[in-house]
């Protein structure tokens, strides 16, 4: 019927279009036709109208003479339902003038009956104009309208995850509401919106055909399927509801290929991926491998699986490029490692990460600025890299000595040779191995040949190392220093060998215990005199003491006494109770030529004011 249709049209435009086949007016002369009169009950849709000034504007079928009036002016058409199952929404449409052989459209909504029975139906277009002579006419146009007995489709629910700058899935509940079964069914998809571009759907009812197709198959009436179309949000869109179309190319009971009316539904979308970072700490040094560690935080919209943070390893920043661009990597700071895994992470999760960085010996302290992004693959495992990277602020120290050192005992007198025992401490944040200090000294220090070694010192770590130190006699009272360096191997294995390192040894004078050499030189020729002068008295006196009387103490008891005195001479006596004494050995005429009494009490008397004097 359709295809009858267009051919009757393609006929009457070709005579319309010829001047020879029309026959002259001296009126307006309207024809109105719909191009596409096909509908579906239940549907709303738009009837586009053609209305065609048929007038010609010659007079007896001649180009020759002048041409009668047969302009219409404020022309207006208005469409009625004239007994058929639909309801026209629009009302009276005004119209520009036309003049002999003008054609144009106008839209009407038409809005067809659910239960409408399939058939052929004829709308009324009620043409009113004024021409020539200022007088209003009114012509009355019968336009065909088909009711087709086919499927027809209605949407219900719409799901949509579509994320700006990534794909995401928009699902629809597509429902064959018409009168018959379609078959070999195929849903396009597409998108007014440029900021959506479509690619290739899913379905869960059936395998898929190429390019925004889904491939349904055999629809039965009321029967529902859901319909996924794989769709793709721009980069610089925003985050808001975009319309989606689709329209269902079927085949009807008769196997003529059919075409449904395009369905529209709204389909939501989210802000992009975004992530962030916390918590970030460093230990970074000038000249030194340090880390640099944090939390990588998924701000959402959407999980991620296999989260990876990739740091920027270019040569440096160029601070003339626009601050909207990327900086790249810092200048002078070298990512050990590029890649830190975070895994999968849900919307507001958290996960830590670390990575080992060097810094150049020719950087200067201060912050920086370590750029990163996130690969990830999101909920449909396509692989996905952020668009704006994550910034890693680092914080550079100060170069800093490898190692710590202490001298345990810092005071060595001069002339003396000992032991100085070193106490140092690895300040790096790795373990060190192989490390060999060598000591260097000047005058009037001097070094031994030690040659220390210690195998191995982790970040903190400490041990103590010796050398034999002599200090030359006569050195001047003050602070020296020894000088030393060490060799080592850093975690990488690489030798190192570190700045010379500046120790305080100080100086003083000896002791003095109170007891020095030419004291006891002194004490012991004091105590040879002081010998000496007593064996020369004690020769000169010895015949004098022989010669001095005993003073002694008597009793009424007999005692026996003996006493050796000076010069070995012996004196013994008794003394019996009434008895006047005996001495052996005494010569009282020397000593004055005192007499002895019998009374041994006065005796005793007479030595004791003897002893006085």
């Amino acid at each position: 019927m359709r295809r009858i249709q267009l051919v009757a049209l393609v006929f009457v435009v070709l005579l319309a279009g010829s001047p020879l086949l029309v026959s002259a007016s001296d009126e307006p002369d309207f024809d109105v036709y719909a191009p596409e009169n096909i509908v579906e009950p239940g549907e709303e849709t738009d009837l586009e109208l053609e209305i065609r000034n048929g007038a010609s504007p010659y007079e007896d079928d001649s180009d020759v003479g002048e041409a009668p009036s047969t302009e219409a002016r404020d022309v207006t058409i208005q469409l009625h339902e004239d007994g058929a199952p639909v309801d026209v929404k629009t009302n009276e449409t005004a119209l520009p003038e036309m003049s002999a052989q003008t054609l144009l459209s106008e839209t009407f909504t038409v809005a067809v009956d659910e239960n409408a029975t399939a058939g052929v139906y004829d709308l009324e277009a009620e043409i009113e104009y004024t021409h020539d002579d200022d007088s209003t006419s009114t012509d009355t146009e019968t336009v065909e309208l088909i009711v087709a007995e086919q499927a027809r489709f209605e949407t219900g629910d719409v799901a949509s995850d579509l994320v700006v700058g990534d794909r995401g899935t928009v699902a629809v509940e597509l429902t064959n509401t018409g009168v018959e079964n379609a078959s070999d069914a195929v849903v396009q998809f597409d998108s007014p919106d440029e900021n959506l571009a479509t690619i290739t759907p899913t379905t869960d009812e059936s395998e898929l055909t190429s390019g925004s197709e889904a491939f349904v198959g055999d629809w039965e009436i009321n029967e529902t399927v859901t319909v996924e179309a794989g769709m793709e949000l721009a980069d610089d869109a925003v985050a808001r509801t975009y319309p989606v179309t689709m329209t269902v190319q079927f085949r009807d009971g008769e196997g003529v290929d059919r075409t449904s009316r395009e369905l529209r539904v709204g389909a939501e979308s989210v802000h992009e991926q975004s992530f962030d970072v916390k918590s970030v700490t460093t230990d970074l040094y000038v000249g030194e491998d340090g880390t640099v560690s944090g939390e990588l935080v998924n701000h959402g919209p959407k999980p991620i699986e296999n989260g990876v943070l990739v740091l920027e390893d270019g040569d440096g920043i160029d601070l003339s490029v626009n601050p909207d661009e990327r900086l790249g990597a810092a200048s002078n700071v070298y990512p050990r490692e590029t890649q830190y895994a975070v895994g999968d992470l849900e919307p507001g999760e958290s996960a830590p990460f670390e990575f080992r960085i060097g810094v150049g010996g020719e950087a200067e302290p201060g912050p920086r600025i370590l750029e990163a992004d996130v690969r990830y693959r999101n909920a449909h495992g396509d692989v996905r890299m952020t668009n704006d990277p994550v910034d890693l602020t680092l914080d550079v120290a100060p170069e800093r000595d490898e190692f710590a050192v202490e001298v345990l005992e810092p005071t060595q007198e001069a002339g003396e040779t000992r032991t100085v025992d070193l106490e140092i401490t690895n300040q790096k944040d790795e373990t060190l191995t192989d490390i060999e200090p060598k000591l260097f000294t000047n005058e009037p220090l001097d070094g031994g040949d030690d040659d220390p070694f210690v195998p191995e010192l982790g970040p903190g770590e400490s041990a103590t190392i010796s050398f034999e130190v002599s200090v030359a006699d006569g050195a001047t009272p003050q602070t020296y220093r020894l000088q030393l360096d060490f060799r080592y191997d850093d975690e990488r294995s690489n030798s190192q060998l570190t700045d010379t390192y500046r120790v305080p040894i100080e100086v003083v004078e000896p002791e003095d215990d109170g007891f020095s050499a030419l004291a006891v030189g002194a004490v012991v020729g004091l105590l040879g005199f002081v010998a000496a002068a007593t064996w020369w008295f004690r020769d000169r006196l010895a015949p004098y003491a022989a010669k001095l009387p005993y003073v002694g103490g008597g009793s009424s008891s007999a005692e026996r006494r003996s006493s050796s005195g000076s010069g070995g001479v012996g004196r013994s006596y008794e003394y019996d109770e009434g008895s006047t004494g005996t001495e052996t050995g005494f010569d009282e005429s020397e000593i004055g030529g005192r007499e002895r009494t019998d009374d041994p009490l006065e005796d005793e008397g007479d030595r004791s004011i003897d002893r006085d004097r």
